[in-house]
């Protein structure tokens, strides 16, 4: 009788238990909490476990995981971060990353080096290694480290030049422009190396050749149009610092 009485109030009123669950909530706040801690774990078991027979259950998971996404961006990095932390406390994190791995792997062979390959695209290994290199360099300027003393020199002269004010790891000094580092970026507008060539082992660098490389790596990289000036030694510093300032000050720049 309950039942069919329920079912006739619904039919009339449809948003009837909509508008109860409201005024309850109202008058109860940790009503909906409870409720969920007694019969959520029981309801979503049912839940998950009739998706898993309709074969829809990877589907679900993304649309909610796109959902959760969508109202906080962090949400996936929270999430995967306390879940590192349980396995961590319970000594599995090793276990799961070596099992999730063989998984991928099961599931699609090439992911592992598509993964690599991105994260080499990203972080290219030789540039990790020269900037970890660098924090162990005694060559320091104003809390910024550098390659060399010459490569230090040069910039407290553009200091001084005031063609920079204050050195800025990876804005206008070491700007990472696709796989390689450019020394210097003054004005946000000229790239500048300090590069005497080299002429040892395999490698028999001209200026010329070296010029023509870096170039090539602005013009992938959409900085076509910034002028590249290379200083392969300190006896030129003086005229290419005033190429520099005819360059900056030009009224076409």
């Amino acid at each position: 009788m309950a039942k069919k009485n329920q079912k006739k109030a619904i039919e009339k009123h449809p948003a009837l238990y909509s508008k109860a669950g409201k005024i309850a909530q109202q008058k109860h706040p940790w009503i909906g909490h409870k409720l969920g801690k007694k019969y959520g774990s029981m309801t979503g078991k049912k839940r998950i476990q009739k998706l898993k027979e309709e074969d829809k259950l990877s589907s679900y998971m993304s649309s909610i995981a796109k959902r959760l996404q969508e109202i906080n961006p962090n949400h996936s990095r929270l999430n995967m971060k306390k879940a590192h932390e349980k396995m961590k406390n319970k000594g599995t994190f090793h276990k799961h990353q070596k099992e999730a791995a063989l998984k991928c792997r099961e599931k699609n062979p090439n992911q592992l080096k598509e993964m690599s390959k991105i994260a080499h695209d990203k972080y290219p290994l030789a540039l990790l290694a020269l900037e970890s290199r660098r924090k162990n360099y005694p060559y320091e300027f104003m809390d910024c480290l550098f390659d060399s003393n010459e490569e230090r020199k040069l910039c407290k002269i553009f200091v001084q030049e005031r063609l920079m004010k204050t050195p800025i790891e990876k804005e206008n000094i070491h700007l990472r422009i696709g796989r390689r580092h450019i020394d210097f970026f003054l004005g946000n507008k000229i790239f500048v190396e300090y590069h005497p060539p080299i002429k040892y082992g395999a490698k028999n660098e001209t200026i010329d050749n070296y010029y023509t490389e870096r170039r090539k790596i602005l013009d992938d990289n959409g900085y076509k149009t910034y002028p590249l000036i290379i200083i392969s030694t300190f006896k030129e510093v003086e005229n290419k610092i005033r190429e520099i300032k005819k360059l900056l000050y030009s009224p076409s720049n």
